[in-house]
Parts: C-alpha cells; sequence; structure tokens
C-alpha cells in the first residue's frame, strides 16, 4: 500500500490543474468549456467609480487619488499579471473626445499601446474591428483580448473639455491568470492561432442566433409537440447521464403575457431536490411585455424553433427539465425540445443555474439583489427589468456592485454602464451617428442588449440583459450580484434572472465536508485496490465494482479542480 500511496500522490501532484481553460479569443470560442471551474483566475474591472460612495462616477483614478479636475496624465490601474483585458468601455459621447489610451506592458517605460478612445472603439486602431468593437445605445464597448505576460499600466490624459464632456466614465474589466501561466503580451500581431479563433469568434458574434458550437451527428433529441398543460401540470423530460444539453427550444403559438408568466422553467440535476434553474419563461427568455425580438449568443427570442438556450449544460448523473403551468388555464405548447450529448463530463466541468429575484423598492433601499450564493464557480450574466411610475430614467443612475468571496468588490459607473450603454441608453446627451439612433426603444447585440426602453405617460421601464462569456467573474466560496437602487422611486418594481456555473457536490466528497481535500484522498487510498466491492463501494466512483486507476483519475480530477481553495 505505501508504494500505490506514492504513485497516487505523484500522479496528484504531477496532474495539470485545469488543463484546457480557454483563455483569450478561446474563452468565446471555445462553447463547450464554457461551464470549466476556472482555478487561479481572478476577475476585476477597473473602473471610475466614485471613491467616497456618491455618484460622481468619474473623473477618479488610482493615481492621483482623488475626483481630479485638472488637465494631468493620470493612472487608471496597475495590473500584476499575467492576465488578459477582456472588455473596456466608455460612453460614446465621452470616448469620441479621444481620451488617451496608453498601456505599458511587463515594466516597459514606452508604452505598446499608445493611441485614444476614438481611434480604439471607433475602430481605426491596430486590428480591432467590430463585431468585436460595439456601439451600442449610448456606449462603445472593445471585446478584443488584450494579454500581458506580467504586468500592465494603463495610462490616460484628464480633460477640462465642458460641463458634460469632461466626465471621463471608463471600465476595464479583466482576468489575471494563474502566475505559471504561459502568455505572451500583446504585440499588435497575432500568430496563427490567435487569428484562427478571432476569426471563428467574429464569425460565431455575426451569427448569433446559431448554436455557438454548430451542428453535431452525435447527439439525441427529446421533443414533445403541440401539448396542452393543464392548470398545475407540468412537461417533463428527465435524462440519464453523464451529458451535456446542447440547447434548449420552446415554441409557442403567438402567447400571451399571462401564459409567458405563467409557464415556469424548472432545471433539476442529480436528483436533487432543489431546482438549479427557477424562472418564467418570459423572464428566462426575454419574452414579452412589448419586448423585441432578439438573437444574442447564448439565449433568444428570435429562431424557427422559437425560443432558444444555447447555454452548455453538462451533468454528471442525471438531469430534470420542466415545464410548469402555474396559473388557472391550460397553456398550450407547440414544441418543447431538447437536444443532448450523452458523452463523458470532466469532473472540472460546473452546472448552469438561473434564478429569478424581484424587489419592490422600499424607503431606505440602496440595492436589489441579482445574486446571492455560496459555492465556487463563475457568473456569466443576468437579464433585469426595471419599471417604475413616473416619466423618468433617474433609476438608471445606480451602479452595478458585485462581491467575490466576501473579500473584494468590483464597482460599476452606472446601471445602463453595466450593459454596455451609456447616457440613458441614447435618450440623453444623444448620439446621432449610432445605429439605433437616439432614444431607441429597443437594440440587441450577441453580448448585450436592451429588449425594451421607454418613459412616457408616467410610466418608465428598462428591460436588459448582458452576458459575460470572456469576462466572467470566477468565486471561490461565495458572490453578491448587486444593481443600486436608491434612485429608484419607492414602489419601483425590479426583477432580474442571474445566470451563473457552480461546481456541483460530487462523490468524491468522502467525508462530506463540501471539499475534496487530504482527508478524502486518506480514505480513498485505503480502498485502492480492492476488487468485487462491497463495503469499498464508496471508493468505486466508476461503479464498476473495483477500486482502481480509473477511478483514481476522477478522483484526482475532482481534487484539482478545488486544490487552489
Amino acid at each position: 500500500m505505501r508504494r500505490n500511496l506514492a504513485v497516487i500522490v505523484l500522479f496528484l501532484i504531477a496532474s495539470p490543474v485545469l488543463a484546457g481553460v480557454p483563455i483569450g479569443y478561446k474563452a468565446l470560442t471555445n462553447w463547450s468549456c464554457w461551464p470549466k471551474l476556472r482555478v487561479g483566475i481572478y476577475s476585476d474591472i477597473a473602473s471610475s467609480y466614485d471613491r467616497s460612495g456618491g455618484n460622481i462616477d468619474w473623473n477618479y483614478y488610482e493615481s492621483p487619488t482623488g475626483h481630479v479636475t485638472t488637465e494631468i496624465t493620470t493612472t487608471i490601474k496597475t495590473i500584476q499579471g499575467p492576465g488578459i483585458i477582456y472588455r473596456f468601455w466608455m460612453p460614446h459621447i465621452m470616448s469620441k473626445n479621444h481620451y488617451a489610451v496608453r498601456m505599458y506592458f511587463d515594466g516597459e517605460t514606452t508604452p505598446r499601446i499608445d493611441t485614444d478612445s476614438t481611434a480604439i472603439l471607433g475602430g481605426t486602431y491596430s486590428y480591432f474591428s467590430e463585431p468585436l468593437l460595439v456601439t451600442f445605445a449610448g456606449g462603445q464597448t472593445c471585446y478584443e483580448p488584450i494579454c500581458f505576460s506580467q504586468s500592465l499600466r494603463i495610462e490616460t490624459e484628464n480633460k477640462t473639455l465642458g460641463p458634460f464632456v469632461n466626465r471621463h466614465y471608463y471600465q476595464y474589466s479583466y482576468h489575471t491568470l494563474p502566475v505559471n501561466t504561459e502568455i505572451n503580451s500583446y504585440t499588435g500581431q497575432l500568430s496563427s492561432d490567435e487569428q484562427q479563433h478571432r476569426d471563428l469568434a467574429i464569425s460565431i458574434l455575426e451569427n448569433a442566433g446559431d448554436h455557438p458550437a454548430a451542428d453535431s451527428n452525435t447527439t439525441q433529441l427529446m421533443t414533445a409537440s403541440s401539448v396542452s398543460i393543464p392548470p398545475g401540470g407540468r412537461l417533463l423530460f428527465d435524462l440519464t447521464g453523464p451529458g451535456t444539453i446542447r440547447r434548449i427550444n420552446l415554441k409557442m403559438n403567438e402567447p400571451n403575457d399571462t401564459e409567458l408568466y405563467g409557464l415556469k422553467l424548472k432545471v433539476y440535476y442529480d436528483d436533487e431536490d432543489v431546482s438549479a434553474i427557477d424562472a418564467s419563461a418570459a423572464y428566462f427568455f426575454g419574452a414579452g411585455s412589448n419586448r423585441a425580438s432578439y438573437r444574442s449568443l447564448p439565449i433568444g427570442t428570435d429562431s424557427n424553433d422559437g425560443f432558444y438556450c444555447y447555454w452548455p449544460m453538462p451533468f454528471h448523473k442525471s438531469v430534470r427539465v420542466e415545464l410548469h403551468n402555474i396559473i388557472a388555464e391550460s397553456i398550450d405548447v407547440n414544441l418543447f425540445q431538447i437536444e443532448y450529448e450523452p458523452s463523458a463530463v470532466d469532473y472540472n466541468m460546473c452546472y448552469l443555474h438561473a434564478k429569478t429575484n424581484t424587489s419592490i423598492k422600499q424607503s431606505g433601499q440602496i440595492y436589489h439583489t441579482l445574486l446571492s450564493t455560496t459555492g465556487r464557480g463563475h457568473y456569466v450574466g443576468d437579464l433585469l427589468y426595471v419599471q417604475q411610475n413616473t416619466d423618468s430614467f433617474w433609476m438608471l443612475e445606480g451602479d452595478d456592485v458585485i462581491t467575490v468571496d466576501g473579500n473584494y468588490t468590483q464597482y460599476g459607473t452606472g446601471l445602463e454602464d453595466a450593459y454596455n450603454g451609456g447616457a440613458y441608453y441614447n435618450w440623453v446627451a444623444t448620439q446621432e451617428d449610432e445605429p439605433e439612433g437616439i432614444c431607441p426603444q429597443s437594440a440587441s447585440r450577441p453580448l448585450n442588449g436592451i429588449l425594451y426602453v421607454h418613459k412616457e405617460s408616467g410610466l418608465a421601464r428598462a428591460d436588459q440583459y448582458r452576458w459575460r462569456i470572456p469576462d466572467c467573474i470566477p468565486f471561490c466560496s461565495s458572490i453578491d450580484v448587486k444593481a443600486e437602487c436608491r434612485y429608484g422611486i419607492n414602489g419601483s418594481e425590479w426583477t432580474s434572472v442571474a445566470f451563473w456555473y457552480e461546481f456541483p457536490d460530487i462523490s468524491q466528497d468522502m467525508d462530506e465536508d463540501k471539499d475534496v481535500d487530504f482527508i478524502d484522498f486518506s480514505m480513498f487510498a485505503s480502498q485502492w485496490g480492492n476488487t468485487n466491492c462491497g463495503d469499498c463501494s464508496q471508493a468505486d466512483f466508476t461503479g464498476d465494482g473495483n477500486v482502481d486507476i480509473e477511478d483514481l483519475s476522477d478522483f484526482a480530477s475532482s481534487w484539482l479542480a478545488g486544490a487552489s481553495y
């Protein structure tokens, strides 16, 4: 046993941690790895938020500190790498005023990127171009990954341009990677592999509404057609794993809002009693209530098969997908279909979760909570629906505030900014040279959009979405995602559906302490080599009656998936 124990320890130590986690363009193009646990990857944001806690969310920098009101060179952020800038955003009205963008890589004293916001966000800098550059509803965003191997310092020039355009709002969303990650710093040139995946990323974005992983000839379909679900009834598919759901389609014949809100989608993994996904069809898909038809990368309402969900949904043992009718009348469903791949699932894959939360703003309330959960995984976006009985968009003044693992917080600069818009979605300080023009009622993009924005006759409403796929937010123990609602009137309605991947409870946690660690390893090692298992079945993860190298491989993958925690 001692020799075998040494072999097991050597195997665990030598195994790569999180091999195959995609970065750069591959974080978008490698659809099957969207659920993979991000061990050792941390997210953060450099933004111009008001450090004093107020609402002056511009002209704040890392250096000099305080609210800067003079024309001076400033440092936006110094980041220790390796890492990747995944998203750079500014309001359109500010970005067109040539704010300097200088990036110093790996301690160099000369910037490799020396340009301005007008060029980099307007598509005249280097190879940066649409659809990885997005002009949308008062905002401009760059999704071209900017990699650095050791460190990155971002510098700009504060301006005094006038009473409004001198407000330098900005956001840089980035990941830092494990210290041993091999990554080449930005040079202005792409390798052949990078160019290939950039081309694929562009194709995926330009064809939003098609499956991001294209078709597969090894999948299976489960289909229910022309079904009427009675009050209190349900329609369900029950799958045995392992496998991955590739898509869910729901098609209804001109459903009304009552039916869309009354039809709930629920998903249960591995015989759990609590659903991991729980949302009405209206909220989950962004359908009904005068919302525009749209095609985003993972979810949309505009396809030949009705509403679609392309989020990859791996599962180890089983998955149950249900449609519940919670209203007093029958609901007709033309098509309910699931496409899934019956195949092995790596133990470092997380399970898709989506939950609805609603707030009716009360006096003194500061935040609407989109997500508050414990565990480990990564947050990948949300749909947020806001409405208030006054014809003012003042509710959009609130920031997004995300706290990861209870010890550091990411602060945004405004509600519409979090969804890549700006200036109240181009209803204020309007830019006429945008695709949807001024005061758009809707606008959709592959990674973000507004489904309905309007204000008149004592009512203001904004329904929006944003998907954080390359720029997901990993968490090791907990995450809290909030939208500041203090600027909404009392009685304003806030409803959200948050989407995240979470690492499941697994059989390798042999002592059931919610952690796969050396104690579990000791329990496993004590049963190593047993055959024709009876009392050793706890360590027989594969169920073949033996505790052997296949069980060891499963245990190693599980341990390493949580090793850095």
